[in-house]
């Protein structure tokens, strides 16, 4: 378990000193809850394995990155479960850390290593579905809470995929919805149960694909927007999959995809509002409108 934190908190570490905002190293020990002197240990190890750490003329520490790619340290989703299923099998006599931020170091684009997958329930709970995805078996989400019912429940579900992340699973509620394939997110499942009985409705559904949003909808739209600084770096960092969307520098992004008109679009739209001009389509701004008024 000592090894596992050690690791968790050099990920972590990673991705603070990566972020837009500098930190000291006593903030920095606050936040991962270690000593300073840990803190330089860890400056160390990261030095030895590539990673460059400068210091501002406030004493605070960062890792240098090219404008707008904070954030950015990913493997791709195998890659991930892989560091999950790596970090669950340490032990005091396998060190597998130095091996782990050297492949960190290397990085892919083709999806962001989240806290999600990291995070000890989670990954085992991504584990299990993963494994019912390649065996095409069910399983039970077991306290599943849900926002709309404002209730914690028990779903039979045949899981078909993941979404962007890992942050929620596309399958079939059995029970209540056998004919279509619905979205669940990882964080309101309380555990999974693996079952053993085969997949029975999962294979006749068709899943919508998924976009840069990791939303799953009805209806792609082919959407522009102009993004300044602070509104393009929220957008990668939360939305990786945004990123190869997007084309300018500083103040001038332009996003250039298609998605759908989402509760996580139109969210981020409500969030920067002079940071984000809809170019197109027009039919975006009446959806946010629409959406505002909801509220």
């Amino acid at each position: 378990m000592a090894e596992q934190r050690k690791i968790l908190r050099i990920f972590k570490l990673i991705s603070l000193l990566k972020g837009v905002r500098r930190r000291t190293p006593k903030e920095l020990a606050d936040i991962l809850e270690i000593s300073k002197r840990t803190v330089y240990r860890y400056f160390n190890l990261l030095e030895e394995l590539g990673f460059v750490i400068d210091l501002d003329f406030e004493g605070a520490y960062f890792i240098p990155t090219d404008e707008g790619d904070e954030y950015q340290f990913t493997f791709n989703a195998e890659e991930s479960l892989l560091i999950r299923q790596s970090i669950k099998s340490l032990s005091a006599s396998h060190n597998l850390s130095e091996h782990i931020l050297k492949k960190l170091h290397m990085m892919s684009e083709q999806a962001q290593i989240g806290e999600n997958i990291l995070n000890a329930s989670n990954g085992l709970k991504i584990e299990k579905l993963s494994k019912a995805i390649q065996d095409k078996t069910q399983v039970k989400l077991l306290n599943y809470s849900s926002l709309n019912s404002n209730t914690d429940t028990n779903r039979l579900f045949e899981p078909i995929t993941f979404t962007t992340n890992y942050t929620g699973v596309i399958g079939v509620d059995v029970q209540k919805a056998p004919s279509e394939a619905r979205i669940f997110n990882i964080n309101r499942i309380g555990q999974v149960e693996a079952l053993e009985k085969q997949q029975q409705f999962a294979s006749e559904i068709e899943v919508q694909p998924i976009d840069s949003f990791g939303f799953k909808g009805e209806k792609l739209f082919d959407v522009e927007l102009k993004l300044k600084r602070k509104a393009y770096s929220h957008m990668i960092q939360f939305y990786p999959q945004t990123k190869p969307l997007v084309k300018g520098k500083t103040d001038d992004y332009v996003f250039s995809g298609k998605v759908y008109f989402s509760e996580y679009l139109l969210r981020f739209l409500m969030a920067f509002p002079d940071e984000v001009a809809v170019l197109s389509p027009q039919d975006l701004n009446q959806e946010l409108k629409k959406f505002k008024e909801a509220l």
